[in-house]
This record gives C-alpha cells, sequence and structure tokens, in this order.
C-alpha cells in the first residue's frame, strides 16, 4: 500500500506504555489485546506519517495532554479487562 507510513499515533505511544507497564508484565497475549483495543477505542483517531514530525510541531502542554489522555484510557482499559477476564477455555 502507498500509505504504508501512515498510522495512529496513539498505537505507538500504547505501544511503549505497554511495555513498560509492570501490571502487564505476567497477562496473556489475550490479555493484553484487549486492553489495547479497549484503550484505542476511548481515544480520538490521530493519524500522523512519522511520529517524531508530529511532537516536532506540538507543544510541550499538547505533547503531556496527549499523554496523560492515553494513561488515563490504558488504566481504564486495564481495570475493566481485569473486572471482565476471559473464562478460560480448558476448562
Amino acid at each position: 500500500m502507498v500509505t504504508e507510513n501512515v498510522h495512529n499515533y496513539y498505537e505507538s505511544e500504547l505501544k511503549r506504555l505497554i511495555a513498560h507497564d509492570s501490571r502487564l508484565k505476567d497477562k496473556s497475549r489475550d490479555f493484553i489485546e484487549d486492553v489495547a483495543c479497549l484503550t484505542l477505542n476511548q481515544l480520538p483517531a490521530f493519524y500522523v506519517r512519522f511520529d517524531v514530525d508530529t511532537t516536532f510541531y506540538m507543544s510541550e502542554d499538547e505533547i503531556l495532554s496527549l499523554q496523560k489522555r492515553l494513561k488515563a484510557a490504558l488504566d481504564q482499559a486495564v481495570q475493566k479487562v481485569e473486572q471482565n477476564p476471559h473464562p478460560d477455555p480448558e476448562k
């Protein structure tokens, strides 16, 4: 596809957050994917070509606001998935 660089900015940032979130270290792939979907569904679409170009043109306040919004959405998603776990298919 010609638009291979186009992506949702929040996806890149969310992957970084998930990789460093101690609550998710021992969670299953299903759990983490559910958290990612629920997190991203709480946020507006924010498509960009290159993350570095996007943040270059943003003020520090705008960047902090995006990070705060993403962190709050992640916290809410983790809580929701923990409260509504997938049933164990082996049972």
